[in-house]
């Protein structure tokens, strides 16, 4: 036998888990900040939003809560709209509304349609290591999971 003590083997899968698993916590937790898309997932290929360049990539893809209204800046408009938290992780978002200017840049191939397609489809939310992931479907039914970080 691996273990003698059978609370080692306990403790390990405790550790996994809190480390690897998806909390909730209040809707409070996440008001009040701004939030900066880090990386999208589509049907498990997983995109990291590069922001080291210098093409003014600092506000888009970036989302605050306030107590039920969400906004924030897509590539390159503002949007703003409703949401309503259910109980434990329910989310939903939207219906949306945003800006009119041109799109210059579309940074990893998330354009700024598709994201604002996202947020109105939010259904989940959770934080992970002090990460905001937002859950939401794809127009085929994928899953697709936005990950931001704090500002």
């Amino acid at each position: 036998m691996l273990f003698k003590n059978k609370t080692v083997p306990a403790a390990i899968f405790a550790v996994i888990c809190l480390l690897g698993c998806v909390s909730t916590g209040a809707i409070s937790d996440i008001q009040g900040k701004e939030w900066i898309l880090e990386e999208f997932s589509v049907g498990g290929k997983t995109t990291r939003i590069n922001r080291s360049n210098d093409f003014g990539l600092g506000e888009i893809y970036s989302i605050n809560f306030e107590e039920g209204r969400v906004s924030g800046v897509g590539a390159p408009n503002r949007f703003f709209g409703p949401y309503i938290a259910g109980s434990g992780s329910l989310l939903t978002m939207g219906p949306m509304g945003a800006t009119q200017m041109a799109s210059f840049i579309e940074p990893e191939e998330l354009k700024e349609h598709e994201y604002f397609a996202y947020l109105n489809a939010v259904y989940r939310w959770g934080l992970r290591g002090g990460k905001l992931e937002l859950y939401t479907k794809n127009t085929d039914g994928s899953e697709v999971v936005l990950v931001f970080a704090e500002k």
